[in-house]
C-alpha cells in the first residue's frame, strides 16, 4: 500500500522581477493545452471521436477515467487529475520565482511529458514581460534539499521519489499546527464557495483528497478511521486567525478570489498533522490542480 510522488521546480531568475510572478499565474491554466500539444497529433481536436485514445499519455492523464471497481467509485467518485501546480513569489527581495509542479502516482510514467510543459509555460509567462530570464529546474525531497536535473536524467530516472506512506508513518505528531494559505483557496460549503475559514471544512476536503489520490493513482487504501478524524476536526480550535476572502493582487477576477492568510490550529489528534502536510503537496479546494490553494503547514 502506498502512494509515491514527484516534485518537480522551475526557479526563474529575471531582472528586474515585479512582473514576474503575475506573469507566472496567469499561465499556469494553460499547462493542460501545452501538455496536449507535446503528444497529439491532433492537439484542437475531439478526444472522443480520436482513434488514437488507447495508449495516449494526454487521455491517460486528463480523461480523469472512473475505476473498473464499484467499491472506490462509491468511496470517490470521480478522480482529480494527478498533479498540483504551484507558485512561490520573490521574497527577501531575491530576483527569483518559482514555478513548481507535483506529479501523483502512476503519473510519474509521463514526467518527461510533465516537465517539458512546465519549462513551455514558464517560458510563455516570462517572455509575456520580455524581460531577459534564465530557467534553473530541480526535484526536492523530503527535507526541500533541491536536486538539480535535466531532461536526460528525468527521462533516466534519476529524480527522488517521495513516499506518501513515509509521510503519514514517520512524521513526528502535533496537536497544535500553523496554516499559512499563500494562493487563494476556494472551498465549497453547501454548494457555495466559503468566505469564512472552517477548520473542519478544511480537514474533510483534504482528507477526500488525499484519499481519492491515493486509490485512484497509489497502491490499495488509506487505512483510516474517517468518521473519527470528521468528527475529531469539529472540536479543533482556531485562532490567531488573519484568513480572508480576497482577490489575489495578480488576477482582475473576482472568479479568482479565495481564502488567504495564517491560522492556528490546536486539539489535533494522531493522525491529522501528518495528513495535513501529505495534503499541503497537493493544494486543496477548487482549482487545486492549477495553482488554486497552495499553502504550507508548521508545527507551532
Amino acid at each position: 500500500m502506498g502512494l509515491d510522488f514527484v516534485r518537480i521546480e522551475c526557479e526563474v531568475t529575471t531582472d528586474p522581477p515585479a512582473q514576474l510572478t503575475a506573469a507566472l499565474h496567469q499561465v499556469l491554466r494553460t499547462f493542460e493545452a501545452e501538455f496536449k500539444s507535446l503528444c497529439c497529433r491532433f492537439p484542437q481536436g475531439n478526444c472522443d471521436v480520436c482513434s488514437q485514445q488507447v495508449g495516449c499519455s494526454y487521455c491517460n492523464i486528463f480523461n480523469k477515467k472512473l475505476s473498473p471497481d464499484p467499491e472506490i467509485i462509491r468511496l470517490h467518485q470521480k478522480p482529480s487529475l494527478p498533479f498540483s501546480l504551484y507558485i512561490r513569489g520573490m521574497d527577501d527581495n531575491t530576483l527569483s520565482s518559482t514555478v513548481g509542479l507535483v506529479i501523483v502516482g502512476s503519473a510519474i510514467n509521463y514526467i518527461g511529458l510533465f516537465h517539458a510543459a512546465l519549462l513551455r509555460i514558464v517560458e510563455t509567462g516570462v517572455n509575456s514581460t520580455g524581460l531577459p530570464y534564465t530557467v534553473r529546474s530541480h526535484s526536492l525531497d523530503h527535507q526541500e534539499v533541491r536536486h538539480d536535473i535535466t531532461p536526460a536524467e528525468l527521462l533516466s530516472g534519476n529524480i527522488v521519489l517521495l513516499s506518501g506512506e513515509h509521510i503519514l508513518q514517520n512524521t513526528v505528531h502535533s496537536d497544535h499546527a500553523g496554516l499559512r494559505l499563500v494562493s487563494p483557496l476556494r472551498l465549497l460549503s453547501n454548494g457555495s464557495i466559503t468566505h469564512r475559514f472552517d477548520f473542519n471544512t478544511f480537514f474533510c476536503s483534504q482528507l477526500r483528497r488525499c484519499s481519492s489520490l491515493w486509490a485512484y493513482y497509489g497502491v490499495g487504501e488509506l487505512n483510516l478511521d474517517y468518521v473519527h478524524l470528521a468528527k475529531c476536526a469539529q472540536n479543533v480550535a482556531v485562532f490567531d486567525d488573519k484568513i480572508q476572502y480576497t482577490r489575489p493582487p495578480w488576477s482582475n477576477s473576482l472568479s479568482q478570489a479565495g481564502l488567504t492568510g495564517s491560522v492556528e490550529c490546536a486539539g489535533l489528534v494522531e493522525p491529522m498533522f501528518s495528513l495535513l502536510l501529505l495534503g499541503s503537496y497537493f493544494n486543496a479546494g477548487k482549482g487545486a490542480s492549477y495553482g488554486s490553494g497552495f499553502h504550507k503547514i508548521e508545527v507551532m
